[in-house]
């Protein structure tokens, strides 16, 4: 799991919006979704503004899964329930192993509609004559005897 995903974990935990909590650490908005949907990297600037932002969780948590989501004296007040998190984190892990499932069928699927455009296209042209008409995405189909 990555450092983004922890910090997705820590702001459902806290019931944090992810628009409160890009504006609370000064971020564009929508930067944390796209970093999110992305798996991308989250850089030291980041994290030391969600350590002075958010002093009750462990940036090393964060950085490397190990240890609590919260401090120690943090976690005394709280009392976490530990099954509450472990279930979202299942969850979580459920959804983006779908979502990587679709948009890769996504993608199977506009490779085999890009494939299907080409033959008919060449259909017209054995029919017709005309040289197909193509979009900026699909190769120019030639004549073969020209």
């Amino acid at each position: 799991m990555k450092p983004i995903e922890r910090i997705a974990i820590y702001i459902h935990f806290k019931k944090i919006s992810p628009h409160a909590f890009e504006k609370k650490i000064e971020l564009s908005n929508g930067y944390f979704s796209k970093q999110l949907k992305h798996l991308g990297s989250v850089g030291s600037d980041i994290l030391i503004r969600i350590h002075q932002a958010y002093s009750d969780v462990d940036i090393l948590w964060i950085l490397t899964g190990e240890g609590q989501m919260l401090k120690e004296e943090t976690q005394h007040s709280l009392q976490i329930d530990n099954s509450i998190l472990e279930d979202f984190t299942n969850k979580y892990a459920n959804e983006n192993k779908k979502l990587k499932k679709l948009e890769n069928d996504f993608d199977k699927l506009q490779t085999s509609l890009s494939d299907k455009e080409k033959i008919i296209a060449l259909y017209e042209f054995m029919l017709n004559g005309n040289p197909p008409i193509t979009s900026s995405s699909s190769s120019v189909v030639k004549r073969m005897d020209a």
